[in-house]
Formats: C-alpha cells, sequence, structure tokens
C-alpha cells in the first residue's frame, strides 16, 4: 500500500492516472479546471452558503455547510465540472460503461441478450477491468461544500456503503461510483484537506483503516482529487480560521439508485436549458433494461422518440 496519493501534472495522460486510481483508489490531477471559473461557481454558491451555520453532525464532524443540486444552479457549473473532458475520461476509463462520454473514448461493443444471460452461468463474464460494467453511468450526488474552523476529523467511510447488503465489497469486481473534488481554494493539512487510505480499495470488507494509514490530499486551487467509492476517506479538521471550500461530484452505474434524486434537483424544466450530454449525465437516458419511457427517447428522454429495445 503507498504510503501517499500520487498527483499527475495537467497534461498527463488520463491511462496513467487511471492505473493509479486502479491500483491505489484515489489520485489528485493538478490544474482541471481554470481557477477563474471555479471562482465565477463558487460566488454564486458562497451567498447562499453564507446563510448556513455550521454543522453536519457526527458524520460529517460538525464544522461543515454544504449545498447541492449543483447542476441546477446555472449552465456554468455543467459547463465547468460535468462536461469537463478529463473528468469524462476518467470516468470511462473506471466505470467502463458501453456508452462513454469523453469524446475520446471508444465505445465499448453492447453485449446481446445471450450474452448478458452467460452471467447466470458465467461469473467471470464481463471482464470488470475490460467491461461493459454498465450501459452508461449518470451523477450520484453533487454538492458545494465549506469545512470551517472546529470540529473532528469525519469517520472514514467507504462511499459504496450506501448499496449495503445488495453490493457486496469485491476488491476484484468492477467500481460502482467514482467521486471528484474539484478544489475552489488550496486544501492544506491545516485547513482539513480531505482524508483518504490509499490501497484501502483492494481491502476485504472486515478491514479498517488505522490512523498512520491515513494521508490528505493537499492540492492547489483549481485541481481536483479522483477517488473511488471502494477506498476510505472523510473530511479532515480545519484548525484557521480560513474555510477550505470546493465541488464535490460523483458518479454511478446507471442500474444503481442515485445518491441524490436529480429528477427533483435538476427538474426537466431546467434540464432543458443545459447541454443533451449534461442531461445525460444527470439521468435523463435510459439504457435497454433501465429506467426507459416508453415514446420518449433513449439518448435524450425529454424529447420523443424510440424508447429502448422493449418497446
Amino acid at each position: 500500500m503507498t504510503n501517499s496519493i500520487k498527483k499527475f501534472d495537467p497534461d498527463v495522460l488520463s491511462a496513467d492516472v487511471i492505473a493509479e486510481i486502479r491500483e491505489n483508489g484515489v489520485a489528485i490531477v493538478e490544474d482541471v479546471f481554470p481557477t477563474v471559473a471555479i471562482d465565477v461557481l463558487w460566488e454564486k454558491a458562497e451567498t447562499e452558503l453564507d446563510k448556513i451555520e455550521p454543522g453536519g453532525g457526527e458524520l460529517f464532524g460538525g464544522a461543515k455547510r454544504s449545498i447541492s443540486a449543483l447542476f441546477a444552479r446555472g449552465i456554468e457549473f455543467s459547463e465547468t465540472l460535468l462536461l469537463n473532458e478529463r473528468v469524462l475520461e476518467l470516468m470511462d476509463g473506471i466505470l467502463l460503461p458501453e456508452c462513454p462520454m469523453a469524446s475520446s473514448s471508444t465505445p465499448r461493443p453492447a453485449a446481446d441478450m445471450k450474452a448478458v444471460m452467460r452471467t447466470l452461468t458465467d461469473p467471470s463474464y464481463p471482464d470488470p477491468l475490460v467491461g461493459p460494467n454498465c450501459h452508461h453511468y449518470r451523477i450520484n450526488a453533487s454538492v458545494a461544500m465549506q469545512v470551517c474552523r472546529g470540529g473532528e476529523n469525519q469517520l472514514l467511510h467507504r462511499d459504496e456503503f450506501r448499496y449495503l447488503p445488495y453490493m457486496q465489497r469485491d476488491p476484484a469486481g468492477p467500481e460502482l461510483t467514482m467521486a471528484v473534488m474539484a478544489a475552489a481554494t488550496d486544501f492544506t493539512a491545516e485547513n482539513g484537506a480531505t482524508r483518504f487510505v490509499p490501497g484501502s480499495n483492494r481491502w476485504p470488507s472486515d478491514r479498517f483503516p488505522e490512523e498512520h494509514e491515513v494521508v490528505q490530499a493537499v492540492m492547489s486551487k483549481g485541481s481536483a482529487a479522483f477517488w473511488l467509492g471502494s477506498v476510505y476517506h472523510g473530511l479532515g479538521i480545519n484548525v484557521v480560521d480560513e474555510p477550505r471550500t470546493g465541488f464535490i461530484f460523483s458518479f454511478g452505474l446507471d442500474h444503481l439508485a442515485q445518491e441524490e434524486n436529480q429528477f427533483m434537483a435538476v427538474p426537466p424544466a431546467i434540464a432543458k436549458t443545459l447541454p443533451v450530454k449534461a442531461r445525460q449525465l444527470l439521468g435523463y437516458r435510459s439504457s435497454p433494461s433501465i429506467n426507459w419511457v416508453q415514446g420518449l427517447d433513449k439518448d435524450d428522454m425529454l424529447t420523443q422518440g424510440e424508447s429502448s429495445l422493449f418497446t
């Protein structure tokens, strides 16, 4: 297990970052987002956050404030965060969909129904490192967060705990979710940079982290941490007066329930104002067998069209 979080320059090949994330569960890519664009987003979020008293209870350490439904708060959020090509390349490489979202990614052959039925008798199919592991992926949750002075370290946890007991931890299996933290300020050890346990994505379910295994995601404004739902992590304690701020958004496989209900967070009237790719990432699309509605276009469910293989 590594005792640090590997950082990558902005011009690194996404394949190198994907390999690191698969191995140790977390990686940082510097300068993913233009700082000017991040400032615009934070200005829109800060006014609302300033009205909220720090809190969060036991799970969040008691010294954070946050707002959700980021992609309903202006097209800038989709253009800067959701449709970022680096983000989509990494999601394509980890979640392995039939329908990738990055312009540089190559679609994977769709599994026909006979092949799908093979899973009943051949548990090795498909190869979780090759895929496809889903038809598409979509936003799981979105949050603008400030970590304020005080509180406690957040309980170290895996994001995939939400799917227990139905989806059991399998270190050799496909990944269910991946999250992004876009730094809106510099992340330092003093202001509570997110704590990770690199390598814990390969642990069995009964292996729990010890404090000496924890590493903080120290990074500059505009950089981003990417982590698997199978890696232990949590907010750190901020011991300085200036809040540590960032935007968190995560993606999950299409057949999993979304942590944040995007159809309520970004209702159709707002979703129609966003680019089609953003709508797809929010969940306004269907797979051949999941989430379809007869008479609505399978790739853009806010328009009329062919709904799925079965209708």
